[in-house]
């Protein structure tokens, strides 16, 4: 059921969120882990619960030491792909694979021609305008079609250089006392 009252009728749930653990973490009788979110077995799945996934800010994700992957949105999109494979496994009466994340690196844009990264399995620091144009560059090579990488750099191009910024979406208005 959607946040409008719409229903849509199908045998398979999809759920998705962000930034947090939601609380129905905590209602779903399974011991929440670190975080609040739910410890996963090695595929993805949720053990005592057959063909029950949870990833993303959902789930405790264990990378190759043991330890857990951080709530990042590489590791996010590299769980759901991975997901999706294993459900055709499922599908196919094939058996799953372990999960496993590969590490591309971290950044971060803090302003004008500034960003921050860490990159490559020896971790080289990148900062300033170097930084800055890497993420840019990754951030359109990760864009799903050609279409939408071009309006991105005409969009990215008119704010650099009309030093412009858009306006904020607000999507939550009865938590902004926001009134339209």
């Amino acid at each position: 059921m959607l946040s409008d009252g719409t229903q849509i009728k199908t045998r398979t749930v999809i759920w998705a969120g962000g930034l947090k653990a939601a609380t129905l973490s905590a209602s779903l009788g399974i011991e929440p882990g670190r975080g609040g979110r739910i410890d996963v077995q090695p595929d993805l799945t949720v053990k005592g619960f057959e063909g029950v996934y949870a990833l993303g800010d959902f789930a405790n994700v264990a990378g190759e030491d043991g330890k857990t992957l951080p709530q990042l949105a590489s590791v996010a999109e590299q769980c759901g792909r991975w997901c999706a494979k294993n459900i055709a496994l499922d599908a196919a009466g094939r058996s799953r694979k372990p999960f496993h994340y590969v590490d591309k690196g971290i950044m971060a844009m803090i302003g004008r021609n500034a960003a921050v990264a860490e990159v490559g399995a020896r971790r080289h620091r990148l900062h300033g305008v170097v930084a800055f144009v890497t993420w840019l560059g990754v951030h359109v090579a990760l864009l799903t079609n050609t279409r939408a990488k071009i309006e991105a750099l005409i969009e990215w191009a008119w704010d650099y250089f009309a030093r412009v910024r858009s306006n904020p979406i607000l999507d939550r208005a009865e938590q902004t006392n926001i009134t339209w």
